[in-house]
């Protein structure tokens, strides 16, 4: 989930805009070694300021357009000019203003970045152009193999105009002190003292993207630890979220900025617990470097778009890290943690995975229930952007003494991701949950659950959510072959504010309520402070205080503590998010098996057309064809619509039909969707 750090939206004010405003944008000799996909991302920031300091959605007061590139070379000069919402597969699309006409006149520093792509096809047959991310975590912008031209002032005079910028240099490879594995995918770093680095090549990853792809991880071992002392072993923390970075632990991390940080490592190092002589908690914390073509991370899990990451992580990199540190390679010894995406991801893993895991601490989860994703309500809105009364829905808040005083609302934020790019490729939030809660639709990139522009929900595509929905997987197997009702007791540990940022606390309020109404208040062992925002330790305890408690939990459900975690809840038979199950129902074949052609059938005089099967969200247009020239006007069909054609009398949809015999007929409908392209699928032909 997004940082919970907000301030308030500044708007530009000038007096005049720039219609005809264009920028040519060349590409320098040599910088690219083939023709390339790409989108480019175009920042006008205040004069003087630095493009990238304000990019994100709740802080920018800058202009951003971005643009999809098809087919470039070097010495090929792009034109950005305009911009339109109708179609941003090809067209320039912009926050927070749509178009380079609204540029307002004034000075500016202005700069280019293009996130250069590249094409796969994946072992279920679907092809995809997508930003392979290089050690750097998947920066949005400006991230590692990035063109990008200088930042330079310019003044926009609200006239017609051209500005020329030129991409002539690529951003450099992160120089890592360690040695790297397997080229420029997820680097490999020097050990630190107590923190040492783990990578592998995925062989199911690599399987599935035709591609070298690799997990990596950041375990960091307590004071005293000794390799060679096989006989002494610790519990794990598997501590979920986003990318870590090449020392980051999250809250336990040597490199974050603040004196805490230093000193909680600086304690860790030598055993006791800050500022005191109390032993420190004996147990290692792993973080996971899973950076994936749509995010910094892979959400943990199997998903249809981004491959079998949870299979990679679960049963390739835990079984390797089990061989060569000392833990306990026991469910009771494995914890999953984490807050926002991480609180998702460690709540899912348990959920999914009970055989391997014993419990979840996570902290304010991404949505549990899409009943309400984020403050959407998913399976009976009509939009995500408005309610039914017109109002706006929003994505995040900010309070200050029980004020609220900033919002940012859900269409603010899914416009501001279309910039940065099309088909759920902006490397954000909204995009990344299209991409891990979804299908792929038969374009390959994720089945969006609406309309990126509109927030027209798809119903359809909705329902290919459903297996990531963490309340509903639970309840819906309760009581069958899963038995999580059983299985799943007393081991879901949920903290969340009452005044989440992000909404939070509504999807883990309807998690909690529904398996209460199955298993009895208390079932899920949830934690709701009022008023707290979104942030914190699980319970919002202090950081030795939390490991502490989980020491306790784990010494507590050992074999031999007071309640051990019996094996009969560890089992097998219980998993879910099975990769065979993922793809089958949201891979490419699936995609294909929903299409299908219009068809013509011939009965009493009367010809009853199908306007075909298509992805949801696609805009249809059907013709009729007649000895194999259009017939009557096109008219605008629905999915499910039948047409009728009758030989003679009154026509279909209000406009008159030829009278007597013709020869042949034929049905053509052309489907239209943003992220698409143009489609026209024809019937068979039958005789008059």
């Amino acid at each position: 989930m997004k940082a919970a750090v907000l301030a308030a939206v500044t708007a530009l004010t000038s007096t005049a805009s720039a219609a005809g405003l264009s920028f040519d944008i060349t590409i320098a000799d040599g910088l690219l070694n083939s023709s390339t996909d790409g989108r480019v991302l175009l920042l006008i920031a205040p004069a003087g300021t630095d493009p990238l300091d304000d990019t994100d959605v709740v802080t920018t007061p800058d202009y951003f357009y971005g643009y999809n590139a098809f087919g470039v070379a070097s010495g090929d000069t792009l034109k950005l000019e305009g911009g339109s919402d109708v179609q941003p597969l090809t067209s320039v699309y912009g926050y927070p203003n749509v178009s380079l006409d609204d540029v307002e006149a004034g000075d500016y520093t202005v700069q280019a970045f293009m996130n250069v792509y590249e094409t796969v096809t994946r072992s279920d047959g679907s092809t995809v152009t997508l930003r392979f991310p290089c050690g750097d975590g998947g920066e949005p912008v400006g991230g590692t193999g990035s063109l990008y031209t200088e930042a330079v002032n310019v003044t926009i005079t609200g006239e017609i105009q051209a500005v020329e910028l030129t991409f002539d240099n690529v951003t450099a490879v992160e120089d890592f002190t360690g040695s790297e594995i397997g080229g420029c995918a997820q680097a490999n770093y020097e050990d630190w003292e107590q923190i040492r680095y783990v990578k592998i090549r995925s062989e199911v990853l690599s399987s599935f993207w035709n591609r070298d792809m690799y997990v990596g991880a950041n375990v960091l071992v307590p004071a005293g630890y000794d390799p060679e002392d096989t006989e002494t072993r610790y519990p794990v923390i598997y501590h979920q979220g986003h990318w870590p970075g090449p020392g980051g632990l999250y809250g336990y991390s040597p490199i974050a900025v603040g004196q805490a940080n230093l000193e909680f490592i600086d304690a860790w190092n030598n055993g006791t617990v800050t500022n005191t002589t109390d032993p420190a908690p004996k147990i290692i914390i792993i973080t996971i470097r899973h950076e994936t073509p749509y995010y910094d991370d892979s959400y943990a899990v199997n998903t249809a778009n981004l491959g079998p990451y949870g299979d990679a992580i679960n049963d390739e990199l835990i079984p390797y890290i089990d061989e060569h540190f000392n833990t306990i390679a026991a469910p009771y010894g494995r914890i999953q943690d984490g807050g926002s995406t991480g609180g998702w991801e460690s709540a899912a893993n348990l959920i999914f995975r009970p055989d391997l895991f014993g419990v979840c601490f996570s902290s304010y989860p991404d949505s549990m229930s899409f009943n309400r994703h984020q403050d959407i309500q998913l399976y009976t809105a009509a939009n995500a952007y408005t309610l039914a009364n017109g109002s706006d829905v929003y994505s995040i808040r900010e309070a200050i003494n029980d004020t609220l005083v900033n919002e940012i609302t859900v269409a603010q934020e899914n416009h501001w991701e279309l910039t940065y790019g099309t088909n759920s490729r902006a490397f954000q939030q909204w995009d990344v949950w299209n991409a891990v809660f979804g299908a792929q639709g038969i374009n390959s990139y994720p089945l969006e659950p609406w309309d990126k522009v509109t927030g027209e929900i798809y119903s359809e595509a909705v329902e290919y959510w459903k297996p990531m929905d963490l309340a509903l997987w639970v309840t819906t197997n309760w009581d069958n072959e899963l038995n999580l009702g059983e299985v799943l007791a007393d081991r879901i540990f949920i903290y969340v504010g009452s005044w989440d940022n992000y909404f939070l606390n509504e999807g883990v309020m309807e998690f909690r309520d529904q398996v209460d109404a199955l298993g009895g208040e208390g079932w899920a062992n949830v934690t709701i402070f009022e008023g707290k925002e979104h942030g914190g330790n699980y319970q919002l305890r202090t950081t030795w205080n939390y490991l502490q408690f989980v020491v306790d939990w784990v010494e507590a459900h050992a074999p031999d503590g007071e309640t051990p975690l019996s094996p009969n809840v560890t089992v097998a038979t219980s998993r879910g998010n099975k990769w065979e199950d993922v793809i089958a129902a949201g891979g490419h074949q699936a995609a294909l098996d929903r299409q299908a052609d219009p068809e013509l059938t011939a009965s009493n005089g009367n010809f009853v057309a199908s306007v075909g099967r298509w992805d949801s969200g696609v805009k249809l247009v059907a013709q009729w064809v007649v000895d194999g020239a259009p017939e009557g006007d096109s008219i605008t069909v629905t999915q499910g619509e039948e047409l009728t054609y009758q030989q003679s009398g009154s026509g279909w949809s209000g406009w008159s039909s030829w009278g007597g015999s013709k020869g042949s007929l034929q049905l053509l409908v052309t489907g239209t969707k943003g992220g698409y392209v143009d489609e026209t699928r024809a019937s068979n032909v039958v005789s008059l």
